[in-house]
């Protein structure tokens, strides 16, 4: 069951994170999209090329370290059930970020920079709403602040929201943890795993 819940749970991840046409691959055109969101929610919804070309350049990294990672072509399309496959292999054998795939760290840190509106290093509840309604298929205010209250420990109260370390260590959780109600599975916000059987299922070479 371990396995399966966490199939599910990465399925949702790619697909809401990178695969922006939602055909079942990722592709450049998917970071170039995510290069072009990025430029306007970093800029306060203005458009600036010199931001666009940074994002750009980000992308294209990330999209040749994901490629490299997993033998694809840089031209081509992956199939994020074949990343999924990728990582589950990964688990057992990641302890800690830095052993994370680079595309993984890449993506990962730019999500949060992302998100941290105020630069201060750290997500508020605030700036996690901001970035799940952004990035996740979510209806409900409670439901965001119910899946950023659960991953708060102590030290996070205290601080009041979730430090680049924390993040980081929530981060590398998300992609080793089997555990079907693990608190990490809501770091990159409120993913519904119901939602990815369809996806799992789904022919995309038609």
């Amino acid at each position: 069951m371990g396995r399966e819940d966490y199939e599910r749970r990465l399925t949702i991840f790619f697909s809401e994170k990178l695969d922006a046409d939602k055909n079942g691959y990722i592709s450049w055109a998917d970071y170039e999209l995510l290069a072009l969101r990025t430029t306007f929610q970093q800029n306060s919804g203005k458009y600036d090329e010199g931001i666009h070309e940074k994002y750009l350049t980000h992308s294209r990294k990330m999209w040749e370290s994901l490629c490299s990672d997993i033998g694809g072509d840089t031209e081509g399309q992956v199939q994020f059930t074949d990343l999924v496959n990728f990582m589950f292999v990964l688990t057992s054998k990641t302890q800690k970020f830095e052993e994370l795939p680079d595309f993984l760290q890449n993506l990962a840190t730019e999500v949060f920079y992302m998100v941290d509106k105020n630069g201060d290093n750290m997500w508020d509840k605030e700036e996690y709403r901001f970035g799940s309604v952004l990035w996740c298929y979510v209806t409900s205010l409670k439901g965001i602040d119910d899946a950023f209250n659960s991953m708060l420990n102590e030290e996070d109260k205290q601080r009041g929201g979730l430090s680049i370390d924390r993040f980081k260590k929530l981060v590398t959780e998300f992609f080793t943890s089997l555990e079907a109600d693990t608190p990490c599975r809501n770091i990159f916000g409120p993913l519904d795993p119901s939602r990815a059987d369809k996806m799992l299922t789904r022919d995309v070479s038609k």
